[in-house]
């Protein structure tokens, strides 16, 4: 339900507007006086003010100036005797939105404030949704990412086998893992459990990145049985991401796990859209494996393994 004001001191207008906007569905409050109507404006935010011009203590211009200037948004109506031309200019220029001179009538009346309702909630929609779309244009950001996954070999049965050596080799494995992300300028975005989802705005510096990773559980690995060593997959690839409040989102991050499911232990395996973007950009080797049908992807995908 609507809430109106209306700052009128004629006893007699007060009350035949308040009836006639009441049996329309309408919320009433009545001020005779123009402070007392302002304070009432400011503290109720009615959705629209009926305002007369000549009242006690505060005229209605005055009362419409000081409310604007109080940021008061909604709908105001002079509702007044005045009726020369320059009266209206004035009262328009303080901040009023319709101007109504008495005599009037009632449903011509009614009209006017259900038009300037209907304006300022088109206006408010607007401002919302033009808000909403300024506040996902800062937390939603589409780019090129590259997008590397890896997990650890086996991990679910040594935590079966040997829980407190599974976790002191989980220890190991995020150190290594996390190291050389952030050595060479990527991002850790999610880890889960043995699992790593991390991207890298350069591709070159993904593939160090990895190569590092590898080489250096190979030396971890050096002189352990084969239930000690920490042996990982890692897959890479290229593509179009949605970034939101450091979380990724989009088909990328899906071929980028399947890729690492497909890959061998102690490998890195990448997609052709990664291995086209690096392989003017460094010395390392790469070897075709062919087409593979990635679960869940609808297209097969053609795939390069990193050659040390």
């Amino acid at each position: 339900m609507n809430k109106i004001l209306i700052i009128e001191d004629d006893p007699a207008i007060q009350l035949g507007v308040k009836e006639y906007l009441s049996s329309n569905g309408y919320e009433i409050l009545l001020s005779s006086d123009g402070k007392e109507g302002y304070d009432l404006g400011i503290k109720e935010n009615p959705d629209l003010i009926l305002l007369d011009i000549n009242l006690p203590s505060v005229n209605g211009l005055e009362v419409c100036r000081i409310l604007r200037e109080k940021n008061f948004r909604n709908p105001i109506i002079m509702l007044t005797s005045m009726s020369d031309q320059i009266d209206k200019i004035v009262g328009l220029e303080v901040g009023a939105d319709d101007y109504i001179t008495k005599p009037f009538n009632f449903r011509e009346l009614l009209a006017r404030i259900r038009a300037q309702l209907k304006y300022a909630s088109n206006i408010y929609r607007n401002d919302e949704i033009k808000a909403t779309q300024e506040k996902n244009s800062e937390t939603i950001r589409r780019h090129l990412l590259v997008v590397m996954f890896s997990d650890m070999v086996e991990y679910s049965k040594k935590m079966n086998e040997n829980e407190d050596l599974a976790l002191t080799q989980l220890k190991v494995h995020d150190r290594i893992i996390e190291n050389a992300v952030i050595e060479f300028s990527g991002k850790v975005i999610e880890k889960t459990g043995d699992g790593f989802l991390s991207t890298f705005e350069s591709a070159a510096n993904a593939l160090d990145s990895c190569k590092i990773i590898q080489q250096q559980f190979k030396e971890y690995n050096s002189g352990k049985s084969e239930n000690e060593a920490v042996k990982i997959r890692i897959g890479l690839h290229i593509g179009d991401v949605l970034e939101v409040e450091s979380k990724v989102k989009g088909d990328a991050i899906n071929v980028a796990k399947r890729i690492q499911e497909s890959a061998e232990p102690e490998s890195i395996f990448v997609s052709e859209n990664f291995y086209l973007t690096v392989k003017r950009k460094t010395e390392t080797k790469f070897k075709s494996l062919g087409a593979f049908d990635l679960k869940n992807i609808k297209d097969p995908f053609n795939l390069y393994k990193v050659l040390s």
